[in-house]
């Protein structure tokens, strides 16, 4: 009889150890998710989604038609039915800019030359340069940059700030402001069109309102429920 009662209390054990087990692992599982998740719109021309790694970081990005209007990566964690986005992993967006080089002299006109690049040193050919000119008709007057990137423009030296809009296909409008009583060597970058703007030192918190292996589900504030689902590789 007290063989048969340490049998059966051998077995009880194995099966509360099994069954803590799973439990532990059901719990482990449900702080974890894997996989590139989409919210449905019912406009497709946006997107918006989410790619869980198993290490617990995490990618978002939000585009439309023109391009990523907005993106970002961090850690997520799970609390209760509460997903944490935290944007803490996120490189800030270089901008377009431009590094000046001046110098005087005593003639009435004045240089500035004009380089302009992408952001890994490659010249732009055909940018468009556009400034304020009171002899022009419509109060405006512009050249265009050859195709090694390099445009030249000769003034009449005024002292007055000189303001010039620089564009290009494919890349974002630069504007900035020069003083017309030097010359200049003028190296421009300019940043690429649709790489939008990352989301960098914030927190979200998702209320989960349902979630599957291949979707979950979520209400906004005003009640309405989105689904994001999974997308299979």
């Amino acid at each position: 009889m007290e063989s048969q009662s340490l049998k059966g209390r051998n077995v009880s054990f194995i099966i509360i150890f099994i069954l803590s087990g799973l439990l532990c692992n059901n719990v482990y599982s449900q702080k974890k998710i894997k996989g590139k998740f989409c919210k449905e719109f019912e406009i497709r021309d946006y997107g918006e989604c989410l790619t869980f790694e198993p290490d617990s970081t995490f990618a978002f990005k939000y585009s439309g038609h023109l391009g990523t209007i907005d993106y970002g990566k961090g850690d997520y964690k799970f609390i209760d039915n509460l997903l944490i986005l935290n944007y803490d992993k996120t490189e800030p967006l270089k901008i377009g800019h431009h590094i000046s080089k001046v110098w005087t002299n005593n003639s009435n006109s004045i240089d500035f030359n004009f380089q302009f690049f992408d952001f890994d040193n490659i010249p732009i050919p055909d940018v468009n340069i556009i400034y304020e000119d009171s002899l022009s008709k419509n109060g405006y007057n512009g050249i265009i940059a050859n195709k090694d990137g390099i445009a030249q423009l000769t003034l009449i030296r005024e002292n007055k700030d000189f303001h010039l809009v620089l564009s290009n296909l494919g890349f974002s409008q630069y504007e900035f402001t020069l003083d017309k009583k030097y010359n200049y060597d003028i190296s421009v970058y300019l940043q690429k069109e649709g790489n939008g703007l990352p989301i960098r030192n914030q927190v979200d918190t998702i209320a989960i309102e349902k979630r599957g292996a291949k979707y979950f589900t979520v209400k906004n504030n005003e009640g309405k429920v989105f689904t994001w689902r999974k997308i299979e590789d």
